[in-house]
């Protein structure tokens, strides 16, 4: 099938249909995001699942959540402010020079979480299901945000 393709290769399959079901493709959503390195590359946009393996971290909550497989961002910076600053504090020594960056949802699908998660708290929460192959156009969307 030629949408499995465009997704990331981390998504189980039998998740695929409900991103795409839930996944609504916003390119003037424009949304903020932290990046732990402070620089804007391809790790900057992996999804919670990657950046849990590639921390060695364990996976806390619903393997079968779509949400898992996406990358979190926010309509509006305060909340990676807050992430920012506790990075700061917290993980010093691990993240040096975070940065929070924005940009738009370009080259894959988003969705509000709270559209999907009943009751779900953080109204600002955005998740963003990137396109496989498209990294480099992401780099020239996103900005640092001063």
């Amino acid at each position: 099938m030629k949408r499995i393709s465009n997704l990331a290769d981390c998504i189980p399959s039998e998740l695929i249909e409900e991103i795409y079901m839930n996944g609504k493709e916003q390119d003037d959503q424009h949304v903020y995001r932290v990046s732990k390195s402070g620089i804007i590359d391809e790790k900057t946009f992996w999804s919670s699942y990657e950046e849990f393996q590639h921390e060695d971290r364990e996976i806390k909550g619903d393997t079968k959540e779509i949400g898992l497989y996406s990358t979190s961002c926010y309509l509006s910076p305060k909340q990676p402010k807050k992430f920012l600053n506790f990075l700061k504090k917290k993980y010093y020594e691990q993240y040096p020079h975070p940065a929070l960056i924005h940009g738009n949802t370009i080259c894959g699908l988003s969705q509000l979480t709270k559209e999907r998660i009943s009751g779900y708290k953080d109204i600002d929460h955005v998740d963003w299901w990137i396109y496989k192959g498209n990294f480099k156009e992401l780099e020239k969307n996103f900005k640092f945000y001063d």
